[in-house]
Formats: structure tokens, sequence, C-alpha cells
């Protein structure tokens, strides 16, 4: 297994070298699993998909211990690194210190840091308010002191454009780079235009959402690397195709007679796949070499 430190810097030279950062994000180990065997270099721990795991919007209702204790999972589950969704830090100054602390010691490589005002609610969402520049500054300023590794990376996210336009987005993203963020990000909603002037006027690499809330524009990935944008996460792409195939599969139990021998050769991995997805062959490994010899 690669240790959390190789993460970090395996993550870092990733954004520093030329090309674009494809992160899909997940809200469990599975999913994390699923985005390493595709191939992909980083994976992206979304507040949405965690609190989506219990039947939760994603309102800022899961905590600092919850959150972290899923990116520790997810972190023991693959070899990529991790990039967490840090919400507003939590609180405060002293909870964004505690915050960086406990993702760090969790293994993940870089968190993202927004700019809503408690109680927060997912970016896509109507009703967000955000706190001021001078507020967001001191957390991004906190979350550097607190951090071990300086190769655990801050991306600093602003949720002023759907309030103030875009000129307050450019000028936001300005004092966060300055303050000393890694990665900038902006969330819309705004038009493909907008989004290219304000990645051109960036101080900063640049990190983009294609979501499929479709507040802003969803571009490919090469056109958004010669846009200078460095990191693309999906957020959601995993948890809202679970969704729709879940759903599916219980509407042929429902219509089968709780029968799914068709339905599984059709639509479902096979049990040996998930064995092999989960680990099995280094558990049956562990055992061969030092467990009691079976009689």
């Amino acid at each position: 297994m690669v240790g959390s430190a190789q993460k970090r810097e395996r993550l870092k030279a990733l954004i520093q070298q030329p090309g674009i950062v494809v992160a899909p994000g997940c809200g469990d180990a599975l999913g994390a699993a699923l985005i390493e065997e595709a191939g992909f270099d980083a994976v992206f721990m979304s507040g949405y998909a965690v609190e989506a795991t219990y039947a939760q919007p994603d309102v800022g209702l899961l905590t600092l211990p919850e959150m972290a204790a899923r990116a520790a999972q997810i972190c023991d589950a693959v070899s990529i690194p991790l990039i967490a969704d840090a919400d507003t830090g939590y609180g405060n100054v002293i909870n964004v210190s505690r915050m960086v602390r406990e993702y760090e010691r969790a293994g993940a490589a870089a968190i993202q840091l927004e700019d809503q005002m408690l109680p927060k609610k997912c970016g896509s969402m109507e009703g967000k308010s955000v706190v001021s520049v001078a507020e967001m500054v001191g957390k991004i300023k906190a979350a550097i002191d607190a951090r071990m590794d300086d190769n655990f990376q801050i991306i600093a996210r602003t949720d002023v454009g759907a309030l103030e336009g875009m000129s307050a987005v450019s000028d936001r993203l300005a004092a966060y780079r300055e303050a000393g963020a890694d990665l900038l990000m902006a969330l819309g909603p705004y038009s493909v235009d907008e989004a290219r002037t304000f990645i051109g006027r960036a101080p900063g690499p640049v990190a983009y959402l294609n979501s499929e809330s479709f507040t802003m524009p969803m571009l490919p990935a090469d056109e958004l690397e010669a846009m200078g944008v460095k990191l693309l996460i999906l957020p959601l792409a995993l948890t809202l195709s679970s969704i729709h195939a879940m759903r599916k599969t219980l509407r042929v139990i429902r219509e089968n007679k709780a029968c799914t021998q068709d339905h599984a050769a059709q639509a479902m991995a096979s049990w040996a796949d998930c064995n092999r997805l989960t680990g099995i062959d280094d558990i049956q490994r562990i055992e061969t070499s030092f467990g009691p010899p079976v009689a």
C-alpha cells in the first residue's frame, strides 16, 4: 500500500506537471476502489456523496469526525491520492485548524475549503451566503499553519458568484491565492465565456467542477485543460448513477418474484468480481502465509 506522504507528493507532482488531473467523486471506499480500478490518478471525496450515503441532503449535517472517518476509510482502500471535501472547515479558524490535522491524519492529500457561511448548503442550491473575504483568508492561513506536510494542498473555493457576480469571483480568488491557497475554485452559475474569463485571470492553478447539477457548464477535459484548468472534479456522477442502477434492480426484484438471475447476467457485477474488488486476494494471501495450517 502506498503511504500518505507518497500520495501527497504524487498529487502535487501531478498538479505541477503539464496536463489536467481528472478526479471522479465518491462517498465511500467502494466507489473509491472503482475509481482507482478505472485508472484515474486521484479520487474526490464529495460531501454531497457522503451525505447521500446517510440518506441526508448536502446541507452540512455531518460533522468533522464523521467526514474524517470516511476519508480514512477511503485512503485505506486505495493507492491514489484523496482530495477531501472539507465544506466550510466546520466552524471558525480553530475548527479549520483541527480539520486539517484530522484530514491529514486520515491520509488525505488535499482538501477543498469553501467560503460559505454556516449553515452551508450544496454549492448548486439556492439560499447560500458567504463569509467576508477577511474571514475566509483567515481560514486559509489557519489551514496552512496547521498542516504538517507541505505537500498537503489547500483548494480554496468561492461561492460568491451567485450572489455578487463574476467580478467578485476574481477578486476573491486573488485574495485567496495571496493568502496561500494552492488551488482555486469558483462555483456558478456562470457561462462558458465567464468561466474562460475567470480561469484566465486566476492567479494560480484552477480546479473545476463538472457537476450534473449543471449549475456550471459541463466541459470536456481537453477544453478545460486548454483554458488552464489543472484539476477536474466530478462530484456527483457515481452517486447519481448508483441510485439509477439500484432502482432498476429493485424494480426487477419486485416484478420478477425476487429472482435476479437473468438481470444479474446482464446488469450486475459478479460475486467473484466484487470479492476481488474488495480485496479478497490479499486476505487469502495473509491467511495462507501467516495463518495456522488448514487440517
